[in-house]
Formats: C-alpha cells, sequence, structure tokens
C-alpha cells in the first residue's frame, strides 16, 4: 500500500438535530462573529433558531454578498470585524459562505493582505500558525467545505481563482443538520448536489486517491445519485435531504484527501474569470471530461456504477448520461452555450485551468483534449 495521510476537522456531528449541538460546542465563548449569506439572515426559518442557541453571547453578524468569496469581500469582512475580538465564527451558510468564515478564520488572526495567503500568487507565503476556531454549519448539501483545509477565492484584479490553504483552516467542529436543506430552490439543489457527486467520482478515480477515500466514496456514490434523482419529485423528503448531506460531506472528506480532475481543473479556469456558479460548471464538463478519461476510469466507474445497481452498460457512458439527465431534471442548461463566454478564449481558458485539480486526472490531457473538451460545452 502506498503511505497516505487523512486531515478532516476534530468533531463531526451529522443528522437532523445536530444543530442544536452549537450551544454547547460553544459554552465557553461569549464573543461570536456570525457570518451567513444576507438572505438567510432575513429569511430562514432557522435564524430565529441560531439567535436562541446563541443567546447571552455578543454576537457579529456578517452577511456574505452572493457568489464565491473575493479578494475585496474578504477584506471588507475584516475590516468590520477586526475591532470586534471574536472568540469563535460560526459560519452558516453553502460553500461560498463557510469559505468566508473559514478564511476570515486566517486573516483575523494573522496581519497582511488576502492576497499574501493565495496559493499561486507571486509571493504568498503559507498561513503561518493556528486561527480563530471556527464552526460550520451547511445549509446547502454540496460543496463539502465544512471539512477542507482551503477557502477557494476570488481575485478579480488579477483574473484569479486560488485556494488559501492549510491545516490550520480546519473547522473546529462541523454540525451536519440535513433540516437545514429543506428550504433549498430546486436549481440549488441541484447545482450544489452535482457539484457533490462530481467530487466523489473524481476523488475516486484520481491519481491522488488512496483506500480511505476510495472506501468512504463507494458507500456514499449510489445514495447520492439516487438522492439526486428523487429530489425534484419529493424536496421535501428529509431521508433525501439526509443522503445528499452525507454525500456532500464524504465528498468534501474525498476531495480533500484523495484530489480532483479536469471538471474541476477547468471550472476552477473559468470560474476566475467568468462569474458562473461553481457546481452548474463541474456539471457542465463532468460528461466531456469522463468521455475524455474512459480509457482509464472505466473499471473504477463501473465499480460505483454496480453499486447504483448498473451492471450491463458502458459504464462511463451511462454515467455521462445520468449527469446530462440530471442537468434537466433540475432546469439547469447542458453547456454553457450563451453564458457569455466567447470561443476565442478556449486557449486561454485552457490554460488557466492547470491548477492542482487537473493535476489529479487519471491521465494528462493535452492541449488539443483540453479545448476539445471545452469546444464541445461552449
Amino acid at each position: 500500500m502506498v503511505p497516505f495521510s487523512i486531515e478532516m476537522p476534530r468533531s463531526i456531528q451529522v443528522g437532523a438535530g445536530s444543530f442544536e449541538a452549537l450551544s454547547a460546542l460553544l459554552a465557553d465563548r461569549r464573543r461570536v462573529l456570525v457570518v451567513s449569506g444576507a438572505r438567510w439572515l432575513s429569511h430562514s426559518p432557522w435564524a430565529s433558531a441560531l439567535e436562541g442557541l446563541l443567546a447571552g453571547r455578543e454576537l457579529l453578524r456578517i452577511a456574505c454578498p452572493d457568489g464565491e468569496p473575493t479578494t475585496e469581500s474578504l477584506a471588507l469582512a475584516r475590516g468590520t470585524a477586526r475591532s470586534f475580538g471574536a472568540e469563535c465564527i460560526v459560519g452558516i451558510g453553502g460553500g461560498s459562505v463557510l469559505d468566508s468564515a473559514k478564511a476570515l478564520s486566517a486573516l483575523l488572526a494573522h496581519e497582511g493582505p488576502v492576497e499574501r495567503y493565495l496559493e499561486g500568487v507571486e509571493g504568498a507565503v503559507p498561513v503561518p500558525g493556528p486561527c480563530i476556531p471556527w464552526v460550520a454549519v451547511p445549509t446547502t448539501a454540496g460543496t463539502g467545505a465544512e471539512v477542507t483545509k482551503n477557502a477557494v477565492i476570488r481575485a478579480p484584479a488579477l483574473g484569479v481563482k486560488r485556494s488559501m490553504r492549510s491545516a490550520h483552516l480546519l473547522a473546529a467542529a462541523v454540525l451536519v443538520d440535513p433540516r437545514l436543506t429543506l428550504s433549498l430552490p430546486l436549481r440549488t439543489t441541484g447545482m450544489c448536489g452535482l457539484d457533490a457527486l462530481t467530487q466523489l467520482l473524481e476523488a475516486y478515480v484520481s491519481k491522488k486517491t488512496n483506500p480511505y477515500v476510495r472506501a468512504l466514496v463507494s458507500g456514499a456514490f449510489a445514495p447520492m445519485l439516487d438522492a439526486l434523482r428523487k429530489l425534484p419529485r419529493a424536496p421535501d423528503d428529509l431521508e433525501l435531504r439526509s443522503a445528499a448531506s452525507w454525500g456532500a460531506l464524504v465528498s468534501g472528506i474525498a476531495l480533500a484527501n484523495g484530489g480532483l480532475g479536469a471538471a474541476h481543473g477547468f471550472a476552477a479556469g473559468i470560474g476566475g474569470v467568468y462569474d458562473i456558479p461553481h457546481g452548474l460548471l463541474c456539471a457542465v464538463l463532468l460528461p466531456p471530461v469522463l468521455e475524455a478519461n474512459a480509457s482509464c476510469i472505466a473499471e473504477s466507474v463501473a465499480e460505483l456504477a454496480r453499486a447504483a445497481g448498473v451492471a450491463d452498460r458502458d459504464p462511463v457512458r451511462w454515467l455521462a448520461g445520468e449527469v446530462r439527465g440530471l442537468l434537466g431534471a433540475y432546469g439547469l442548461p447542458r453547456d454553457l452555450r450563451g453564458l457569455g463566454i466567447p470561443r476565442s478564449m478556449i486557449a486561454g481558458l485552457s490554460d488557466r485551468s492547470m491548477g492542482s485539480s487537473m493535476k489529479g486526472n487519471p491521465r494528462e490531457l493535452s492541449a488539443e483534449e483540453r479545448q476539445a473538451i471545452l469546444s464541445s460545452v461552449l
């Protein structure tokens, strides 16, 4: 066996009711920074429950703007929170909110501009030490950001999307309560869920995968796929929401410890230039990436197909078809045409996609192959 290591948060609680554990987790914390989405604070039925769980503490609330965190949004949030002296951060929201909370845990503990800690940026340095402890409470079933050690951040001035990455960024505790996902709109459910499905698949076949990751994914992939198939007809089914939340959690552990692949590589390259939802990019790009990798992933995909009850079909073609079908079921486009990306950008976007995720792809894709994949969806 090739040696490997596993990194994840110290405490993870999963299941309906786990949200209520927040109060006990923060029993000795008096000054709490709450990071959430603006609409969640004003519209979620769980916002008042959060207030009750944090009663008796001094709170500062920061509402994240829509979309992925940027160097500008994080600098603004840091300026707002710097004098508060938070003893703990609670991040409650989707992947972008959790990444914002994760990044702020470092930025409030250490000096320097946001860009200083973004890997791949000239002059960047590692996060130098322990950060403010933070608790992750996901309200979507998608990115798995609650269990990863990186925060994905757009740097518009540089035209890139990069990660702040460090074991110091791992959450002190994670509360995965599927009840918080029940109010998700259909399109959001689809984009988040397809992102998680892509992460499960790519971590399973990645060059960097290991037996631990493959064992986790093999148990979570089929329930995640089944939930995605059924949720459009039964969005209030807590069992389906629970399966999706578990699949998303596993996908985060899997990607953090087993790597990703070309679909995420392309999504990072495109997402650094165009403000298109990450989950949509991953889902649209997964079918052509599967087809490009077919020669070396067929056996692994067949293992996942058998777990899902499919044994007599071309596994790669079957899975690519499933993903395209799910895009339609959630009212999502099956390509990126009409989203403002000119075909003249294909070569440039191909070059921008050569980050850490692409390095995990099960085989090296030539420039011509990468451009062909992009051409198929643009």
